[in-house]
């Protein structure tokens, strides 16, 4: 019986999925941050006063493209099959870092 099913192929599927939802979520929020500064709650009025990103609307629109690139990176390092590993790692790395800056709530340093 022919194998029909491809793990790597899944899994690579999966995770391009998720990096290309969360890449469309943050060219929604760039577009709201530019467009309509007045419904976020930037400087020390809002609930995420003490967050580097929340301090201004330039540094929101900074981590929103940041988040963007990395998820961008991330994506072509999944879906690049003809490259080397350590090409792939690299342009992976980038989201990597991303989600372990915000697991370690390193968007509150004050930059």
């Amino acid at each position: 019986m022919p194998k029909t099913w491809n793990w790597k192929f899944a899994i690579r599927a999966v995770g391009s999925s998720i990096l290309a939802l969360i890449a469309m979520l943050m060219l929604v929020e760039i577009w709201g941050a530019w467009t309509a500064p007045e419904e976020y709650p930037f400087g020390g009025q809002g609930p995420s006063a003490a967050m580097w990103a929340y301090q201004s609307q330039a540094n929101y629109l900074l981590s929103c493209f940041a988040c963007l690139l990395g998820c961008s990176l991330g994506i072509w390092a999944l879906l690049a099959m003809n490259r080397s590993i350590w090409l792939r790692w690299l342009a992976g790395m980038p989201v990597l870092l991303l989600w372990v800056w915000m697991a370690l709530d390193g968007s509150r340093l004050d930059l």
